[in-house]
């Protein structure tokens, strides 16, 4: 009689592709048909989605075991790795001492922690070629899946109503997220699409496509400077330039000097890319936000708290609830003041730097210049939208797990042998798992 047997290595891909799953908001549109989503409604929105809860605290618990059993929080090193990591999630912990609502900033931090730990057990577990496929080939699959659905039920998949008519969304709530999402996956599969690897140039194509439906010019100028970017720094490591610091340091000055150039002519950037210089209304938001920055200037109104704080009544009755701030920066001001966003410039400057030593150490150099890419495109679209640190945001997970690091990369995984378990004499060893990140 057959037996089912089953390898701890295949239960981590496994749930690995849950955690996923959940993160690109697969699981949560096909348990509510798009309903999960509470963009605009204060009262769903503070309330939480209970499908979202149960899923986000098993995104963390399993981690939480993970790291445990192996002993990681006992490492210096992790200490070291992710040191400016933890000062912010230190200073999240922080701002619930001084909350308007401290219940509501206490979920939301667990909800954060859930992706930390989530994108920390994939970091763990896989080296970065694996990551930047395995999540490129995922989000791509999921706009193939919002691509069946404008078929089927074009209602669900497109918006209807307003400025943005008819624009795809897909499986995501917000069509802008879900092409920014889409353009960050293409990144992610530049170095396998330039191997020419059908599974990469499969899925890009599907995530190419959800972009031009969306009719988002953001999506569009992310694939087009990280593309260039990209092809920039895979020249200088063709040309061995990243095996000296100096010189690679200079080629990286170079590359800056003409990112400010181009900074210096945003106006004529908006105008050839179809934005206005409101960015969407998005000026005007943050000028009505801005005295309640200033306000709590230093510490902020609690992780996640403004929305659900007396102050932001007066915000809400002159441009409607929005949920966040549309702007990484501004949200972190509200959240944590000072203190916080101090602590994020430090956390995205960390994880530029990890990238770009291993670049200058040639260690994955091609995937390491892609991650650099997406890392630096983080920082200039989390200006213009709430992406770090969203713990709704997918963008989030792709950040994470590339930001995290850890020196002992080879967990071990015990396996069940060919022999069923009832039959395991007592006391025999697992053989280990060949999985190695």
């Amino acid at each position: 009689m057959s037996t089912l047997q089953i390898r701890y290595s295949t239960l981590r891909d496994g749930f690995t592709l849950f955690g996923v799953l959940f993160y690109i908001q697969v699981i949560t549109f096909a348990l509510s048909l798009g309903g999960a989503s509470s963009f605009g409604d204060i009262d769903k929105d503070l309330e939480g989605n209970v499908a979202n809860q149960i899923c986000g605290l098993i995104t963390l618990l399993v981690p939480l075991f993970f790291f445990i059993s192996n002993k990681v929080f006992l490492s210096k090193t992790f200490y070291r790795s992710n040191f400016f990591l933890l000062v912010f999630m230190l200073c999240v912990i922080a701002s619930i001492g001084w909350s308007h609502d401290p219940m509501l900033s206490l979920k939301r931090f667990i909800a954060m922690l859930s992706v930390v730990f989530f994108a920390g057990f994939i970091a763990y577990n896989y080296p970065l070629e694996k990551i930047t496929f395995m999540l490129g080939c995922a989000i791509g699959v999921a706009a193939l899946i919002g691509l069946i659905l404008a078929v089927v039920m074009p209602g669900v998949a497109f918006l209807s109503g307003g400025i943005r008519d008819g624009a795809f969304k897909g499986i995501f709530a917000e069509k802008n997220a879900g092409a920014r999402l889409n353009a960050i996956a293409i990144l992610l599969l530049l170095p396998m699409i330039r191997q020419r690897n059908r599974w990469a140039l499969f899925c890009s194509f599907f995530s190419l496509i959800a972009i031009l439906l969306a009719q988002s010019a953001t999506g569009v100028a992310l694939i087009l400077s990280g593309t260039l970017s990209y092809w920039y720094f895979l020249t200088l490591i063709r040309l061995r330039i990243n095996r000296s610091q100096w010189l690679f340091f200079g080629c990286t000055l170079v590359f800056l000097l003409v990112c400010l150039l181009l900074y210096n002519h945003l106006a004529w950037l908006l105008e050839i890319a179809g934005r206005d210089p409101s960015l969407t209304d998005r000026t005007l938001i943050w000028e009505l936000l801005a005295p309640f920055v200033d306000q709590q200037w230093l510490k902020g109104y609690g992780f996640g708290a403004f929305w659900a704080s007396p102050d932001a009544n007066a915000f809400i009755l002159r441009w409607g609830y929005i949920g966040n701030a549309h702007s990484g920066y501004m949200e972190t001001l509200l959240n944590g003041g000072v203190i916080q966003l101090t602590a994020l410039a430090l956390l995205l400057g960390e994880a530029l730097f990890k990238q770009y030593r291993a670049v200058t150490a040639n260690q994955a150099a091609q995937f390491r210049a892609s991650a650099l890419v997406i890392i630096g495109l983080f920082v200039v679209t989390n200006y213009v939208a709430y992406v770090i640190p969203n713990y709704r945001s997918a963008e989030f997970l792709v950040f994470c797990t590339l930001a995290l690091s850890f020196r002992r990369h080879h967990a071990t995984y015990p396996e069940l042998s060919p022999t069923p378990l009832r039959q395991r004499p007592s006391g025999g060893g697992f053989p280990r798992d060949s999985a190695q990140a």
